[in-house]
């Protein structure tokens, strides 16, 4: 009897990964109580939107930028050199898009004018042109966000000062409005890109009473952005 009955194999073990579904799943739920399709659509949720959570923080929106150059009139008489200067100044820049920043700073052209003769001898009248010009600037990112074109344009207030009113020299301070254009080049110097070099032109022109004051400026420009 016991030699035509076949021997019957003891129940196998569930497999660990079963045993981990079982244990962290129970009815459709986890351990914690959290549907498991809820987290599912959480996670999907999360995964769809991390492209974009990531592209909003690619880039610095502060920025500081010094400049140095050269200034010179463009209107001036035929005949003349014109008024040469070394330009100076700052500008800060907040980014609310890649390619989109506002900003605003300071420009000044150091002492144009030099020294001017007279009966009384020659004096340095130490006259100085300073702007504050302000607008949006559209920016082109290029290889790798690591080159950049950019352009911009807005307002300009002009204050003219004279530190050493002299003999023989007729100008005054006065102040006026009118506005910018410039555009130039920049690229990055460290791979995390927060330290920038360029260089900008700028045409600067103001329009006062019974005259018009057109300078350009060209400033080589060191960055960095946070």
């Amino acid at each position: 009897m016991l030699e035509g009955r076949r021997p019957t194999r003891p129940p196998q073990a569930a497999s660990l990964p079963h045993q981990m579904a079982e244990v962290a799943c129970h009815e459709g739920h986890l351990a914690s109580g959290v549907p498991v399709d809820g987290l599912m659509r959480r996670i999907a949720f999360l995964f769809c939107w991390l492209p974009f959570l990531a592209y909003g923080q690619s880039f610095e929106r502060h920025e500081f930028t010094f400049n140095g150059g050269s200034g010179w009139v463009t209107n001036a008489p035929s005949g003349s050199s014109g008024d040469t200067a070394v330009s100076l100044g700052g500008t800060y820049s907040f980014h609310l898009r890649r390619w989109l920043a506002l900003e605003a700073g300071v420009l000044t052209a150091i002492d144009p004018t030099g020294v001017v003769g007279s009966a009384a001898g020659f004096f340095d009248v130490h006259d100085r042109y300073t702007w504050i010009p302000f607008g949006p600037r559209v920016i082109l990112p290029l290889r790798h966000d690591r080159f950049e074109l950019s352009a911009g344009a807005g307002g300009t207030y002009e204050k003219y000062t004279v530190g050493n009113p002299s003999p023989g020299f007729f100008g005054s301070p006065y102040s006026a409005w009118g506005g910018y254009f410039k555009a130039g080049p920049a690229a990055a110097l460290d791979p995390g890109r927060h330290i920038w070099l360029g260089v900008t032109p700028r045409l600067i022109v103001i329009n006062r009473t019974y005259q018009r004051d057109r300078w350009f400026v060209l400033t080589g420009d060191i960055g960095f952005r946070f």
